[in-house]
């Protein structure tokens, strides 16, 4: 959980030293370049992980990408600041707090809508006013597909899932019917 504490707080103090909204924008843009560097070669965490790589070495790769992503100088003080104490493994974690932080201040939600065929453009546009005007915020909507769905969609946002996908609907069905079945054998015996 240390994870957690260590990801808020450097977050919470990135957010706090960017005052203009276009620039927070920036900011986590930023950090989700770095983020799915990380993600594309998991040799770069065994790099900073590595005790025997000098500090001055591992301060020269973030430099370098930091250049390399036009990375403003809020976030690359954040960067050098990971560096120099040792904590560039919780950068997954930074970045998802921060991205929490960006969207209460911009009064924003993510909604993540996963559907078993792929959704036309006029569909994401009436489910982001619909649910803009639902949830009172900017809606961003992030698309996924999957087929094991069989139809129907399912949306994500935060810890809050709505489930209208047909295989929800035969789980749920198929429970009940479980249930029935016990309780008749149960009343009948």
């Amino acid at each position: 959980m240390i994870e957690n504490v260590i990801g808020k707080r450097f977050a919470e103090a990135l957010a706090n030293s960017i005052a203009d909204d276009a620039k927070l924008r920036s900011a986590l843009e930023n950090l989700e370049a770095f983020d799915q560097a990380f993600t594309d070669e998991p040799q770069l965490s065994r790099f900073f992980l590595n005790p025997s790589i000098p500090p001055e070495n591992k301060g020269a790769l973030v430099q370098e990408m930091c250049d390399k992503f036009a990375v403003g100088p809020e976030t690359r003080k954040l960067m050098e600041m990971l560096v120099d104490r040792k904590k560039m493994i919780f950068l997954k974690n930074i970045r998802e707090y921060f991205e929490g932080v960006v969207d209460k201040r911009l009064g924003q939600a993510r909604v993540n809508v996963t559907s078993a065929y792929p959704l036309s453009d006029e569909n994401v546009a009436k489910l982001k006013a619909s649910l803009s005007a639902a949830l009172g915020k900017n809606v961003l909507i992030e698309t996924d597909m999957d087929e094991s769905l069989i139809g129907g969609i399912k949306l994500r946002a935060g810890s809050v899932v709505a489930d209208s996908s047909i295989k929800n609907r035969l789980a749920l069905l198929k429970n009940v019917i479980e249930n029935e079945e016990v309780i008749s054998e149960f009343t009948s015996g």
